[in-house]
């Protein structure tokens, strides 16, 4: 029973979902950028960054698994996250790149910018070990509203709050299901948090 409430939640918190969760906290917020956003156009680009940050990049991991590229979508063997890693990130890049000159998205886009980088950077760790891009992804998102935080000068405590307990909650779950070990958990989600964080206060 644990182990299937571990998987749900590991399916529920996908990193490929954190950037639609993270659009989905930045609409509930004040921001003026936010309230600026005519309603029609919010749609567009949820719907716009689930299709090709999540949607496009699940159905190619399911191409890769028919092709019998990849043994499982968990991708347990470190060696086949290669291709994997290389498709999401260019599908990242790709929505950046769509959504590069959209002056009211900034934040969101410069969002999806880390992220992309956060993948490649965990394609380079995945050399040395087994990182667990479930917490690398959770921590980037904890970074991001910190330093959002910060350079807007508002209170964010309610959404970093609620971040830190799913942070905890999936990392737990990847430990209960016996995919990293400590070290790969911590090791993720204190990288995703300090680069995400870094990128957020350079650039603003």
């Amino acid at each position: 029973m644990e182990t299937k409430i571990a998987k749900a939640i590991s399916i529920v918190f996908h990193p490929l979902l954190i950037p639609t969760y993270a659009i989905l906290l930045l609409y509930s917020s004040e921001l003026y950028f936010v309230l600026l956003l005519p309603e029609n156009y919010k749609l567009f680009l949820i719907g716009f960054i689930f299709t090709t940050t999540f949607l496009l990049p699940a159905i190619m991991m399911f191409l890769l698994l028919k092709a019998q590229m990849i043994k499982s979508l968990q991708m347990e063997n470190r060696q086949e996250r290669t291709l994997p890693f290389v498709i999401v990130a260019a599908f990242f890049f790709g929505t950046y790149y769509v959504l590069r000159t959209t002056p009211q998205v900034s934040i969101i886009n410069f969002f999806i910018l880390g992220s992309t980088a956060l993948v490649i950077l965990s394609l380079l760790i995945n050399y040395i070990t087994k990182i667990s891009i479930h917490m690398i992804a959770h921590g980037g998102l904890l970074g991001a509203f910190i330093g959002l935080g910060i350079i807007m000068n508002q209170s964010f405590n309610i959404y970093i709050y609620s971040i830190i307990l799913i942070g905890g909650i999936t990392g737990f779950a990847r430990l209960k299901l016996k995919s990293h070990s400590q070290f790969q958990v911590y090791l993720g989600y204190l990288i995703g948090l300090f680069f995400m964080l870094g990128v957020f206060l350079y650039k603003f």
